[in-house]
């Protein structure tokens, strides 16, 4: 019944930002339905180790997915695709607007030119029955003081999820809204602290049912009406 229900044999599934946390347990457990994963990062340090700890097959393209030119050779390289994620992470330390200079920021939105790029190229090397999965965060709906360009930068990721689902059509589109990651359990209403895990199953769930695109999929433990203050340093996601 488990492989009926969840059984990703004989797809493709491209995983950029796949070396660590998120988007290495979305590998491992797509490896494990019989897929044939590709994970792409800006490191290759972070490849190599990546594929050291999945199961055999699993293959790596080292690709910075932010930069157009190398988001294109990736996509096409890799052509036909059935399942993409983008669960990169921007690499910055950037927090409130305010303090967060133009530099930082911009470093720090280059997750969503990941996720745009993707979008962009998806006509050309997807299957139609295919998914792209994108992450944002739980900031985007529920803004927290001292993390305004994460907020900016998560809402601005789900906002390409309806436009794409209409562009894109029939080619599904979803995003995933992590929270709770890295946070003790009380501050959520769930009790339960997140895990890299939990954010995998979601990304498995919604590239097996071929119902569910143009959803934002809260996986947060309750965080957005819990009592959560901001009080991490770094951005959640991988």
């Amino acid at each position: 019944m488990r492989e009926e229900l969840y059984d990703l044999s004989e797809q493709k599934v491209l995983i950029i930002g796949g070396s660590s946390r998120m988007g290495l347990e979305i590998a491992r457990l797509s490896a494990m339905l019989g897929a044939s994963v590709i994970l792409s990062s800006r490191s290759n340090s972070k490849l190599e180790a990546a594929i050291a700890s999945l199961p055999k097959g699993v293959t790596a393209y080292a690709a910075n997915a932010a930069i157009e030119q190398e988001a294109a050779q990736l996509l096409q390289d890799l052509a036909p695709l059935d399942h993409i994620i983008v669960t990169a992470s921007s690499g910055t330390s950037a927090s409130s607007i305010p303090e967060t200079s133009p530099e930082i920021a911009q470093a720090a939105f280059s997750r969503f030119w990941m996720s745009y790029h993707v979008l962009h190229f998806a006509p050309k090397v997807m299957r139609p029955s295919g998914s792209i999965t994108l992450l944002s965060g739980s900031s985007g709906r529920r803004p927290v003081t001292g993390y305004g360009v994460w907020s900016s930068l998560h809402g601005s990721i789900e906002s390409l999820v309806r436009p794409a689902v209409l562009e894109l059509a029939p080619i599904r589109v979803n995003a995933i809204s992590p929270g709770g990651i890295g946070l003790t359990p009380d501050r959520q209403l769930a009790h339960h602290a997140g895990q890299p895990i939990d954010i995998a199953k979601m990304a498995i769930a919604l590239m097996t049912n071929p119902a569910v695109t143009n959803t934002v999929v809260d996986v947060d433990s309750g965080e957005r009406l819990g009592t959560w203050s901001g009080q991490v340093s770094e951005e959640v996601t991988d």
